[in-house]
């Protein structure tokens, strides 16, 4: 990301403005990546056995977040097609700054194995939060006057429901296909041409290509589980430089000059998001009957925000760029606020997770029971 703001339109500008806007098939290529990641991780029968508990802690902790900034940025700016888009974003977690962090604490017990469901499932949250705001949004910038309110959750709904559709029907195909595949050339040609046909499709249909590709990598898991990890492992090679020019870009679309005017708003999304966090967290634990570690400490180890984040607010950029002048307005104040503020969760989530871990008495308990073990 540093090397991305060096190489921009803010310092030398070797990656000027139209360039940026002409790279957007490698943020997309990376962004299906992220997505099919996470659609692997949603296995059913993980998420029937932790439901109860775990389900209450995630629905309210990433609705607890939307809520809390969409009506912070509506009372300091009374837009509300900005609100839904970064309370929608403010919803995802960084599950590979938790898990890094309860590695390194060698951590075990109630509250890292809730945590580690949580983060999980946190980001698919997040994506159909988007899908909704998004196409809120753009009917409010469109004109709000002349499209019924029904009408306009009645049209989210249907792209959020045809991008669900599109990626089963495609992971289903996938799924009966890569049972016939032997090869590595043949499951990685598989992996990357169904990620490229997803998002090709949901573009040209005006679909949510993240969806689309989230549906599409869970059906693949649930239906052939031990064949799927071929295809997983596959893309995890492919996928850490196309990960590191997806922050490049990033880095470049932060403006600088910006910062000082956004100063006030990062403060609001970074406050309202760690409150609304923190307490939906706290509440869902209490429906779930969760015990009191994890009650007082869960909403501390989901405070980090990056990849998923950093990427939506490109999809932003993309979809909302060519809106007119007030959608190219909020694009680039989602872009920033969101490069500015993951800095900074990005240095206090760490933080405050292992703050968790240690009220919870659970900081160095893997390694305990390893030397417990005949």
């Amino acid at each position: 990301m540093v090397i991305g703001v060096v190489l921009g339109p803010s310092v030398t500008n070797l990656f000027p403005q139209a360039s940026l806007e002409r790279v957007h098939v490698v943020a997309d290529l990376a962004l299906a990546v992220v997505a099919l990641t996470i659609g692997g991780e949603l296995l059913w029968d993980n998420l029937r056995r932790i439901a109860g508990s775990v389900v209450p802690i995630v629905f309210l902790e990433s609705t607890g977040a939307m809520v809390a900034v969409t009506f912070g940025v509506v009372l300091l700016s009374g837009n509300w097609p900005l609100a839904l888009i970064l309370g929608s974003i403010s919803a995802a977690t960084a599950p590979a700054a938790t898990v890094m962090i309860l590695q390194e604490q060698r951590a075990a017990g109630v509250l890292t194995s809730t945590l580690l469901a949580v983060v999980g499932i946190d980001d698919a949250i997040a994506l159909i939060l988007f899908a909704l705001a998004a196409a809120v949004a753009k009917a409010l910038l469109a004109d709000s006057a002349e499209l019924p309110l029904d009408e306009v959750f009645l049209h989210a709904g249907v792209s959020i429901g045809g991008a669900l559709a599109m990626g089963a029907v495609i992971g289903l195909v996938a799924a009966f296909t890569i049972r016939r595949i032997s090869s590595r050339e043949g499951v990685f040609t598989l992996a990357v041409g169904g990620l490229i046909l997803n998002a090709g499709l949901a573009n040209h249909l005006h679909l949510s290509a993240l969806l689309v590709n989230m549906t599409f990598g869970a059906v693949i898991a649930n239906i052939t589980p031990i064949s799927s990890r071929r295809l997983f492992d596959q893309l995890s090679a492919f996928s850490p430089p196309l990960f590191a020019a997806f922050f490049v870009i990033a880095g470049a679309h932060l403006r600088l000059d910006l910062l000082p005017s956004l100063g006030l708003l990062g403060a609001i999304y970074l406050i309202a998001r760690i409150g609304g966090k923190v307490s939906g967290a706290y509440l869902g634990a209490v429906l779930g009957r969760a015990p009191a570690d994890v009650r007082n400490n869960i909403g501390f180890g989901l405070l980090s925000q990056v990849g998923v984040a950093i990427g939506l607010s490109l999809v932003v950029a993309k979809e909302f760029g060519g809106e007119g002048a007030i959608g190219n307005d909020l694009a680039i104040t989602v872009i920033n606020v969101l490069l500015g503020t993951t800095i900074i969760t990005e240095i206090i989530g760490p933080v405050l997770t292992r703050y968790g871990l240690r009220r919870s008495g659970e900081i160095g308990q893997s390694q305990s029971s390893e030397e417990e073990k005949p």
